[in-house]
């Protein structure tokens, strides 16, 4: 009796694990790294991203994403991004991916530089979190891609509400990085302003969803007319 007791128990808890992580909840639900390709590059037209010399996204625009996040094998890749009709890359650079963690490939920087290679346009490939904020809380991820005017250093830049005492905020954020904050879900309005200063580049007002998770592109060029204007773009990612 003890023995098919046991063995019964075994095949319960197998089941039961079994059912738990086949769910499509609001977590990590993958095991595998997930990947989804943005476009930030102002100046840029379509793009396509390719991984170890095989297309995988493409007709990207500017401000937009690939349709959905997809599961790689946790390894380290080749990563490519070119113009959709270019034979030449803009960026290439080597990505590692973890298993349990999710990528935004990410081209930031001008395809037409001049003689300011450090704006060139670039990959970066950073990791935010999937996981559906508890609550009534919503989650944004701040990229930042705006560049100022010509023959002017692009600083680092804060996410703020407006005014002397903003009840949300994150500082300091370098050129490609990602900055976070967790919001009531509401609606915000929003600042983007150099780093130390009362300089403001671009303002934007959304009505953020409970649990929505949310990419904040930063971008534009100082200066520019649109589409090239400086701007806050929030799309929603889960």
């Amino acid at each position: 009796m003890n023995f098919w007791w046991k063995a019964g128990l075994c095949v319960f808890l197998a089941a039961s694990l079994t059912a738990c992580g086949g769910g499509g909840g609001g977590g990590r639900t993958a095991s595998k790294p997930r990947i989804r390709f943005v476009n930030a590059s102002p100046d840029s037209t379509a793009l396509t991203y390719s991984i170890d010399g095989s297309v995988e996204a493409s007709a990207i625009p500017y401000l937009g994403l690939s349709d959905k996040f997809k599961d790689k094998d946790p390894d380290s890749y080749d990563l490519s991004v070119r113009e959709d009709a270019g034979s030449e890359d803009l960026d290439a650079v080597v990505g590692s991916f973890s298993n349990e963690k999710e990528y935004l490939i990410t081209t930031v920087g001008l395809e037409a530089y001049g003689a300011e290679p450090v704006k060139r346009a670039r990959i970066v490939s950073p990791e935010i979190d999937l996981t559906v904020p508890n609550g009534t809380k919503s989650r944004i991820y701040v990229l930042h891609g705006f560049l100022r005017a010509t023959g002017f250093d692009t600083p680092n830049i804060d996410l703020r509400n407006p005014g002397d005492n903003p009840q949300y905020k994150v500082e300091n954020i370098d050129f490609g990085s990602i900055g976070t904050l967790t919001i009531d879900a509401s609606t915000q309005t929003f600042v983007a302003r150099r780093t130390g200063t009362e300089s403001v580049y671009a303002t934007q007002t959304f009505t953020f969803d409970a649990g929505g998770i949310y990419l904040a592109i930063v971008g534009g060029i100082e200066g520019g007319s649109a589409p090239l204007d400086p701007k806050i773009t929030f799309i929603k990612i889960n």
